[in-house]
């Protein structure tokens, strides 16, 4: 029998101290993670402050509004310059906030011509119930409902959806006809055939992993997950779509496949327009790198919404 290999007591205290501090590392990164490190989200106080240093003198309205389909306090931004103007609610991806498109909300060339809402979709920002994931897209398309019910009453809305703000915006169209004039899709995730699936998901998704995730991310995989059942559920439901409809890829997007142009494009049968602005490069970013672009594509559907 091999003799046992003794430690000298300046190696084994060396072991205890690192294994201690290691120990108290991962805890101190789990209450960190617990109590909303990397939160991903905006204040109230601090979009004042990033709107003004960005040159936008409307002051934003802040608004929690209860939706019935979950139970939650919808938090949206909005910038309202005149009661006349059109509506565009933008809806961030995943990960996300209504922080998203804080470019859109400080534009003022948009914001002269539309009155422009940024959401905070349920599991995200300062909605209620950070953290909790929603899986079905009919309940939160049913949270866009519940905003424009209440800050643009009797008014239809351009959406604006980024990543997987794009299969809400859909769903939203297919259910609320009548609050939709139109959709604006970049970078859209929609076609369940092209969603991938990562081997990683399911171990992230459950302990002891995922006390160590932040909640954003841990959040954001958690609706992943189940979107591939949604969007197959909803394929049926897409020529009910009558309004005009805008999809913005690029050709390199690395995280959604540029197939969802096509599959779009199949299903859209009954829009009375579908049009699409299509980037060589560009990758998944195109909101944030191809902004007046997509500013222009928002303002050149107002023409044909109704």
């Amino acid at each position: 029998m091999a003799t046992p290999v003794k430690l000298s007591p300046r190696k084994s205290r060396f072991r205890r101290r690192f294994f201690v501090g290691f120990s108290l590392l991962m805890l101190s990164w789990m209450i960190a993670v617990q109590a909303g490190c990397l939160a991903m989200r905006t204040s109230d106080k601090a979009w004042v402050t990033k709107l003004t240093e960005k040159g936008q003198l409307a002051q934003p309205v802040f608004s929690d509004i209860p939706s019935a389909a979950d139970g939650r306090t919808i938090h949206a931004v909005s910038i309202q310059q005149s009661s006349d103007l059109p509506v565009v609610v933008m809806v961030h991806g995943s990960p996300g906030s209504a922080d998203a498109y804080l470019d859109y909300l400080s534009d003022t060339t948009l914001t002269r011509q539309v009155q422009v809402i940024s959401i905070d979709r349920p599991g995200f920002g300062y909605t209620s119930g950070f953290g909790k994931p929603e899986p079905s897209l009919e309940k939160q398309a049913a949270a866009i409902k519940a905003v424009l019910d209440s800050l643009a009453p009797g008014k239809k809305a351009i959406l604006v959806g980024h990543s997987l703000g794009c299969p809400v915006a859909v769903c939203a169209a297919i259910h609320y006809p009548n609050l939709v004039a139109g959709l604006v899709l970049l970078g859209a995730s929609v076609d369940p055939a092209l969603e991938p699936d990562y081997w990683w998901q399911s171990t992230v998704d459950n302990p002891p992993v995922c006390w160590f995730i932040p909640k954003s991310l841990w959040t954001s995989n958690a609706e992943i997950i189940p979107l591939r059942g949604e969007l197959e559920a909803m394929i049926p439901l897409w020529s009910q779509i009558t309004c005009p409809v805008t999809m913005i890829h690029a050709h390199d997007d690395r995280l959604v496949d540029f197939g969802n142009v096509a599959f779009s494009r199949e299903k859209l049968v009954n829009s009375v327009r579908f049009d699409t602005l299509i980037f060589d490069k560009g990758d998944h970013f195109v909101v944030w790198t191809q902004h007046d672009k997509v500013r222009k594509a928002i303002l050149d559907l107002l023409l044909y919404a109704k």
